[in-house]
């Protein structure tokens, strides 16, 4: 009991400094002159600074596009970002991996490989080179005010923590909270209009060590084998802030349930296969239905994209050799989204109810953790609150957050 009950405050004490960081970054309010590339010096101060700053915290803030262009490395989070960014600063690398899908490694080299597996081709390749040299200048990370960037950061803190090579943040929309999430399903992803984010000046402001652990200590338990940490830092730290709700929210939700005896579906996949009938449909108008129902399955696919639908339901497909959910292919069409149709096999739908085993269902890699792996049987369960929280199939469900 008394170990059980150091976990927890480990995990509260974690949860509730990475929930400050989050909520210092969207609540950043800074006033600056506009400044052309070039127009502050590596050594000149700034007025960009917050009310209550010291002067030492203000030498460490600075404006977007202070100093000569080849003293940072702007890091641009996704390539709609990249291409805005790249109209005004430089250089720029992108991060343009969807590090919310599949598999993920704490060893920068063995990441970079699984994720080359995964999409069958290295993502961020330019950033990998980048994060790998040993010495180099400053980072500029351009964050979205979302799970993309949130994890991205802390992939990037993760690498270049130890090393001595300075990180600055230059949170897009650092007004922007987000919305915490009500029930099972995570909120509905923030959309940023990047350019009109940039032609605000954003500033940039340097992390310190405290803030580059915290966010490489995010990302570490992203990539654990084991879920359980990383889902008792979000309960613990998701009532402080709601993007540690949300991934929690979005985490767990890949995890298949349990209610009592009950073995069930995770609720992503409850939400998708949901969609179907005994009619043939193509995943184009699954997203669009879905999209339009409101239904949860459209906070789902804020986060996931369209992509990933075809994706998932083929993984069923193929994994039941047809005998839950049976698949058309249509060679023809040259979209992903319309080269599938996809239908219920009769008596097939009886998987909403109850799942049989966790062999029944495709596993999915999530981070360093496999969802329906039944050699590790990590299920879904519920607190009183409503919150999700993950542990072993079978195991006492009193032994977390039942209070």
């Amino acid at each position: 009991m008394e170990h059980r009950f150091i976990m927890r405050a480990s995990a509260l004490m974690l949860g509730a400094a990475l929930a400050a960081l989050l909520a210092s970054a969207c609540d950043l309010r800074y006033t600056c002159d506009a400044v052309e590339p070039g127009g502050v010096g590596a050594g000149d101060s700034t007025r960009a600074v917050g009310a209550g700053d010291s002067s030492e915290t203000a030498k460490e803030r600075v404006p977007m596009m202070a100093g000569s262009t080849r003293e940072v490395v702007y890091v641009a989070v996704g390539r709609v970002a990249r291409s805005e960014l790249v109209k005004i600063v430089s250089p720029v690398v992108v991060e343009d991996d969807d590090l919310l899908l599949g598999p993920s490694s704490g060893d920068p080299r063995r990441h970079r490989a699984v994720r080359a597996r995964y999409w069958g081709v290295e993502p961020s390749a330019k950033l990998n080179r980048e994060l790998a040299r040993p010495e180099g200048a400053p980072l500029c990370v351009v964050l979205p005010p979302n799970l993309h960037g949130l994890l991205s950061y802390g992939r990037i803190c993760a690498v270049v923590v130890g090393r001595g090579r300075r990180v600055f943040a230059m949170h897009l929309g650092a007004d922007v909270i987000g919305t915490a999430p009500e029930g099972p399903d995570p909120a509905e992803e923030i959309y940023l209009d990047v350019a009109d984010a940039l032609r605000r000046k954003p500033v940039m402001a340097r992390c310190s060590e405290l803030e580059r652990g915290l966010s490489a200590t995010l990302w570490k338990l992203w990539c654990r084998r084991s879920p359980v940490a990383l889902s008792r830092l979000c309960a613990s730290g998701g009532a402080l802030h709601p993007q540690l709700a949300n991934l929690g929210r979005y985490h767990a939700g890949h995890f298949p349930r349990q209610a009592g005896h009950k073995l069930m579906l995770s609720r992503f996949d409850e939400l998708l296969l949901g969609q179907l009938s005994r009619e043939w449909i193509m995943p184009v108008k699954l997203f669009t239905s879905g999209m339009r129902a409101r239904s949860g399955l459209h906070a789902w696919l804020s986060h996931l994209g369209d992509l990933y639908l075809p994706r998932r339901l083929l993984e069923w497909s193929r994994h039941t050799h047809g005998r839950v959910v049976e698949c058309q292919e249509h060679p023809e069409k040259a979209s992903e989204l319309s080269r599938w149709s996809f239908r219920w096999r009769a008596g097939g739908e009886a998987i909403l109810d109850a799942l049989p085993d966790l062999q029944s269902a495709p596993p999915v890699a999530i981070g360093g953790a496999t969802a329906y792996d039944a050699e590790r049987s990590w299920v879904c369960r519920f607190d009183a609150a409503g919150t999700p929280y993950l542990g072993r199939l079978g195991a006492a469900s009193s032994s977390y957050r039942q209070a």
